[in-house]
């Protein structure tokens, strides 16, 4: 039998809202953000573990109280060195099959992940990423042998903090996309600042009811009926992990046509 397991990378030490992964969903809630993330993910039916990996750092003892309250495995690692702690979860749960997961993004639907472990199983694929889905919903699937060779090869630290970057940039992995549509695709369901938790806090007010995720469409049917909720977060800006220098020269290049600073391209090339 294939292994397959949820690790869910989270640590408390966020620059732009500090401590966000234990902050309550609703407002007025008991239920941590962090532990929507826990729930959604054991509700998938592909998944036979969900573990949480965060780090040695003694800002993260509180990860490691919550999940012994809540009995949720847990392992602890580098800080800086994810793909490392990774590895090392998954050699310890024995997992054949790593569903990542972050420990901020609360609106991740089980069956997402149910649909992007389906396809690397059935077409023996190394990684698959969902697309078409608003920030913070998409995920990525990849098999333990991909994770180890990344683990064993890649030297640069943004490969080393993000896991996958690897893994997608390397030519011998067999790595497919996974298109999903949706009809808030332009919504941020991700939580890194004050107000995207605001946002989040009143979804979970308004549409969350315990042992339900929250559906994107029951999200849009209530943007149907409040639209000013989306206002609430839009102006927020994700920053972007880059494959390659090349990716990352396109996303400039494409910033300074769409901004008309025509000098400035001229210097990129």
């Amino acid at each position: 039998m294939v292994k397959v397991g949820a690790i869910i990378q989270v640590r408390l030490g966020s620059e732009r809202l500090p401590g966000k992964v234990l902050l309550p969903l609703p407002f007025s809630g008991s239920t941590s953000l962090l532990e929507h993330v826990v729930m959604n993910s054991r509700d998938a039916k592909s998944l036979h573990q969900t573990i949480v990996a965060t780090t040695t750092r003694s800002a993260d003892d509180a990860i490691e109280n919550f999940c012994s309250t809540k009995v949720i495995p847990f392992l602890r690692g580098s800080a800086d060195d994810v793909l490392d702690r990774f590895q090392q979860a998954a050699h310890t749960y024995e997992l054949d099959v790593i569903m990542r997961l972050t420990g901020d993004n609360p609106f991740v639907l089980p069956e997402t992940i149910d649909q992007a472990v389906e396809k690397l199983l059935q077409t023996a694929s190394d990684y698959i990423i969902t697309t078409g889905l608003p920030l913070g919903t998409n995920v990525e699937v990849f098999t333990r042998q991909a994770l180890e060779k990344a683990a064993a090869q890649a030297t640069a630290a943004s490969d080393r903090e993000h896991v996958t970057p690897f893994i997608r940039r390397e030519a011998s992995f067999k790595n497919q996309t996974l298109p999903i549509e949706s009809d808030i695709s332009q919504l941020r369901l991700t939580v890194d600042y004050p107000t995207d938790y605001a946002l989040a806090a009143l979804l979970f007010e308004r549409l969350w009811k315990p042992g339900q995720p929250i559906t994107h469409e029951a999200i849009s049917g209530l943007l149907r009926e409040q639209p000013w909720l989306q206002e609430i977060n839009a102006a927020n800006t994700q920053r972007q992990i880059f494959v390659s220098e090349e990716e990352e020269l396109a996303a400039a290049r494409k910033q300074l046509q769409a901004g008309g600073l025509t000098r400035a391209l001229l210097k990129l090339g």
